[in-house]
């Protein structure tokens, strides 16, 4: 998905700036400007306006993980904070697959699993454009449910090699079993997306929260919905939303 990324930087008029962390974001009242301070402390300007992707901004359980709190003070946006704080996610264990030859007889690069209770999803990520020709590589994503049943047992501490190998397993022996003559692939792995999923849409009308007096909009998928055309949508209206103020 870093492909949108790299195009929209190439846009011209932008300018990209990486390896920059966001410590805090100030509101100065008399100018009517945001100050950005970056993690070490450096001022890294001020601006007219913000668009900012992260459900966490304001979340106070930051602190607890970083050990600093949260980049935009609650008390600056009470009525982001109330839709923001507690945001329900689904977890899932997601499986990254090569194979030496492609997957001829799989009739479809992208496809749901609707009565598996161990997958969702599959796709071909050699589809994408850019991708090597050579081989073909698939990602494959468990349901909640049965991330949920793995996270029950193991707990929330990262995930062992043991866990890792198991769920390897399980989700590539689900997704052999569709009869497709799927090979053992020469390469695997497995990891937790933790909080893959928003488990609520927190606008799905107006797809963006906004603040039209201190210029803020915050957007991404747990707008609208849990998915990249959700987020899609809600940093379209976000960006409408600046760009008409």
């Amino acid at each position: 998905m870093n492909s949108v990324c790299r195009a929209l930087c190439l846009e011209p008029g932008v300018e990209s700036k990486f390896g920059v962390g966001i410590g805090r974001l100030e509101w100065l009242e008399d100018d009517k400007l945001w100050s950005l301070i970056g993690l070490d402390g450096q001022n890294l300007g001020q601006f007219e306006g913000i668009v900012a992707s992260d459900k966490n901004i304001v979340n106070p359980r930051v602190l607890a993980v970083t050990g600093r709190p949260p980049p935009l003070d609650l008390n600056l946006v009470p009525e982001f904070a109330l839709k923001l704080q507690e945001i329900p996610v689904k977890p899932c264990f997601v499986l990254m697959l090569a194979f030496r030859q492609p997957l001829s007889l799989v009739p479809a690069k992208g496809f749901a699993f609707k009565n598996s209770k161990v997958l969702s999803w599959a796709f071909c990520d050699s589809s994408k454009p850019g991708r090597s020709a050579t081989g073909e590589s698939w990602v494959l994503h468990s349901t909640s449910e049965y991330a949920e049943d793995i996270i029950a047992q193991t707990g929330l501490q990262k995930p062992s090699n043991a866990t890792l190998t198991k769920v390897a397993e399980d989700l590539l022996q689900e997704f052999q079993s569709t009869g497709f003559n799927i090979p053992q692939p020469f390469f695997m792995k497995a990891h937790r997306w933790g909080s893959a999923f928003p488990a609520a849409s927190i606008a799905k009308e107006d797809k963006c929260l906004w603040d039209k007096n201190k210029r803020l909009a915050i957007c991404g998928d747990f707008c609208v919905s849990p998915n990249v055309e959700g987020a899609v949508l809600s940093g379209m209206a976000a960006a409408s939303k600046l760009t008409q103020f």
